[in-house]
């Protein structure tokens, strides 16, 4: 996994999507490979697989837990990708 200089990384993509659209930079992944540099980069470490799998399967489970929560109107979510609508789950009745 690389982690990018620039944070504001949707920014970014948009400044170089513009630039494409407008001419200014021949075509948008060669212009990204020349523009977005990294600061770190971490390689997963094979010998630790089953571990990964286990935190991931716990992070699905906790995550699976905090949707429901928001569809059930208890917490409202932090972000939501443009355009997604989530269909709350029906509440049960008193």
């Amino acid at each position: 996994m690389r982690v990018p200089e620039v944070k504001e990384v949707t920014a970014l993509g948009c400044a170089i999507a513009a630039g494409a659209g407008a001419g200014l930079f021949a075509d948008m992944a060669t212009t990204g490979e020349r523009l977005v540099k990294w600061s770190r980069e971490f390689t997963p470490n094979p010998q630790l697989r089953a571990l990964y799998d286990g935190m991931m399967q716990k992070w699905q489970a906790v995550y699976a837990d905090q949707l429901g929560l928001v569809d059930s109107g208890l917490t409202t979510s932090m972000w939501q990708a443009p355009g997604l609508v989530r269909s709350p789950s029906p509440r049960p009745s008193p």
